[in-house]
Parts: C-alpha cells; structure tokens; sequence
C-alpha cells in the first residue's frame, strides 16, 4: 500500500518541479493576460475615479471625477475629489467647482499654470484642503481632499 500511495506522490513532485520554472518563464505574458480579466480594475485612488461630468469653461474642459472613499473595509472618514482641466490651457485657471451637483460651488480654484501656484478656497465644510495640483502631460490634475459627509 505504501508503493501505490508513493506512485502517485513522486509523480506530482516531478510535474510541480516541471510547472515552477515555466510559471517563471512566462511571469509577464501569465501577468499580462491576468490584467484582461473583466473583474480586473485599477484603484480609483490611483485613477482620481469614474468621471462624474464635463463641461467647457472658455477654451477648456473641466471634467469633475466622482470622490473617492476607498479603504479596505467600509468608507473612511477622508477622501478626495479630483478635477482635470484639458484643452487650452490659460496662464491664469479661476473655477468654482460643484463636486457633489447640488447647484452649490464646494470649493474655488486658482491656478497659475505657468508657476503652478494654486490656492484653493473652500466654500463647503466638506471640503478640507489641496491635496494635488500638477500639470499632466496637455492637461492640469487637481485633488482637493474631503471629508466623508456620512461619518
């Protein structure tokens, strides 16, 4: 009895020593059709989120993300809202931002786009300070950290 158990057991030793090399060899392809999976998604917290909305301001658009609680478990206390202005870019960006579509601006954004100073006034008490400002490849990031209106 103990021969026919050890049969089988030596065999998948040798196909496992087989199957570790290759899962090495082919780390990047195996990583790279992981990545297609449909249930496979970038963190919001390294996108800035879903797109909310768009909508043009002079010669640009102003395209508002949906805010981002993300955590492992539940909703965290903080977050972030992030703003991306596109297009032509003047030296001097001034904008009210409704982040939550409620016809009410939650924050004011200056920015001078040549120096990358941005202030930020915070017309909401959800809103609690810049987070980022950053010229991106052709267009500008702005995240203004919030606090989670639920908690």
């Amino acid at each position: 009895m103990k021969r026919l158990l050890s049969v089988p057991a030596y065999i998948w030793a040798i196909i496992c020593m087989l199957i570790i090399p290759v899962t090495f060899m082919g780390n990047d392809y195996f990583a790279g059709k992981m990545a297609t999976l449909p249930f496979m998604k970038i963190n919001p917290v390294y996108t800035g989120g879903d797109s909310a909305r768009c909508f043009m301001q002079d010669s640009m658009t102003i395209t508002i993300n949906k805010p981002v609680f993300e955590s492992l478990i539940g909703k965290p206390r903080k977050g972030f809202v992030q703003v991306k202005y596109s297009g032509i870019l003047p030296d001097l960006i001034h904008s009210n931002i409704d982040y939550n579509n409620d016809g009410q601006p939650d924050f004011y954004v200056d920015i001078n786009t040549s120096t990358g100073e941005t202030n930020l006034e915070a017309l909401s008490l959800y809103v609690s300070g810049l987070e980022v400002s950053s010229k991106v490849n052709d267009y500008w990031i702005v995240r203004v950290k919030l606090l989670n209106e639920v908690k």
